[in-house]
């Protein structure tokens, strides 16, 4: 009951660097629509760890995050333009990517990910998450659930 105080109806894509990305959004741009919500596309972006001693953390320069906001809408916008209009937000956020799509979850109806080459981040967000998980495996269509 508590996951729902705060739940906005959305669906969250995380979206890495890899070549799967837009494999990635369009399935969660489906989903989305089945759902008749807006879809999120979000992108962690590392920053590297604090230095000993140093107040906060380093942040990303203003050209890097310009750059991958850029990034992140020419990734969007096909999804806008589709055959059935969809409301479609990007997101940079500096942070872990386990960490950042956990946060995300809290106010997802349906987070959507890669498998990354480990699979840490998709069990980290499946263990971890608030709300149901969808991974994508590169060269499958099919769609796998992970299951609390």
């Amino acid at each position: 009951m508590s996951a729902e105080i705060g739940r906005r109806f959305r669906v969250v894509a995380g979206i890495d660097l890899t070549p799967s990305n837009v494999t990635i959004a369009r399935r969660a741009a489906d989903e989305a629509r089945a759902r008749h919500v807006p879809l999120v596309l979000v992108h962690a972006l590392r920053v590297p760890d604090r230095d000993v001693g140093a107040m906060r953390a380093p942040a990303p320069s203003p050209e890097v995050l310009i750059s991958t906001a850029h990034w992140l809408e020419s990734i969007a916008e096909p999804l806008r333009a589709g055959m059935s209009p969809l409301p479609v937000s990007t997101r940079v956020i500096a942070g872990r990517a386990d960490d950042v799509l956990i946060a995300e979850s809290l106010t997802a109806t349906l987070v959507v990910v890669g498998e990354d080459q480990c699979g840490i981040v998709a069990a980290e967000v499946a263990h971890r998450g608030c709300s149901p998980l969808l991974v994508v495996r590169p060269g499958q269509k099919q769609l796998f659930p992970v299951s609390f």
